[in-house]
């Protein structure tokens, strides 16, 4: 009867473990794919996902102080456009740096992604997720590079504005012509972007799940076990 007593309150203290580690433990946020077609009405969500830019892309505010907008504006990118490294406005690029420069009415969290030409049959993706501007004005972003593969032809540039529950859009075109095959830059290209299924689990869940039902197994058995010799009193 003592050996029963013992048991269950293993069986007991196994399963309130369980239920700690799954509080503890979170399912990880992963940043949401894009729709293929870049006229389609989509925002990201309001919230979550992992805030990312490329290494070595910086964003530099035109003034360290911008008046505040009044109380009730729509958030608006009242301009986007491209320049390259003498500052010169430019839709046209080759093997070469370039920046993306925006206007904004007010602060608020800055996406965009990069749509690749038609033909090129590759999916889009992100290029700066969630980043916070902390004041209204011009933002410059860059430098960029073309990667070693760059499809020629016309890129899209989607950008979005979240501030004050609301959103905007716009978009930035430029046409990439290299003159010769490859690049003489490096390219920090983004990590291919993988989205599982809504709440499933991370490796670390897995293994975890893994340890706790072999322990669970085993005391369960020890439990049967003791039982029998109980029984055969």
């Amino acid at each position: 009867m003592k050996m029963q007593k013992v048991l269950t309150g293993l069986v007991i203290t196994f399963l309130l473990f369980v239920t700690t580690i799954f509080s503890v433990i979170p399912a990880y946020a992963q940043n949401p794919l894009l729709p293929d077609d870049p006229n389609q009405s989509w925002t990201p969500p309001d919230d979550g996902g992992e805030p990312f830019m490329p290494a070595g892309v910086e964003s530099k505010s035109a003034s360290s102080y911008y008046p505040p907008p009044p109380p009730g504006t729509m958030p608006s990118i009242q301009n986007a456009y491209f320049l390259d490294e003498s500052g010169q406005r430019r839709t046209q690029f080759g093997n070469e740096t370039f920046y993306l420069v925006i206007q904004v009415n007010s602060p608020g969290y800055f996406y965009l992604a990069e749509y690749y030409p038609m033909d090129s049959r590759l999916s889009p993706h992100w290029l700066i997720y969630r980043h916070r501007l902390n004041c209204a004005g011009s933002w410059t972003f860059g430098p960029f590079y073309p990667t070693s593969d760059e499809p020629a032809g016309q890129h899209i540039w989607k950008m979005w504005l979240y501030a004050s529950g609301a959103w905007t859009q716009r978009v930035a075109n430029f046409n990439y012509q290299p003159p010769y095959p490859y690049p003489p830059y490096p390219y920090p290209a983004p990590d291919p972007v993988t989205s599982p299924a809504p709440s499933g689990w991370g490796s670390v869940q897995v293994l975890v799940v893994s340890v706790l039902v072999g322990v669970l197994g085993i005391t369960v058995g020890m439990l049967i076990s003791g039982r029998r010799r109980y029984a055969a009193k």
